[in-house]
């Protein structure tokens, strides 16, 4: 079994929910691959690579 890390989507993704969660929402990350599992509070998202990034977003005003 991979280990959680976090992540941050790059577009809108529906979870299992029918919930749409837009670009920026931070993730759980579950595996590697093309394709990966992810989840927000619960809700289950099927991801591809090109839709989320490794690592939380920074906010660039704080820079």
């Amino acid at each position: 079994m991979s280990a959680q890390r976090l992540g941050t989507l790059l577009v809108a993704a529906p979870g299992l929910s029918g919930t749409v969660y837009p670009p920026g929402t931070t993730v759980a990350v579950h595996g590697r691959g093309s394709t990966v599992d992810a989840f927000v509070n619960g809700d289950w998202l099927s991801l591809s690579w090109w839709e989320f990034s490794d690592g939380l977003r920074e906010d660039i005003a704080d820079r």
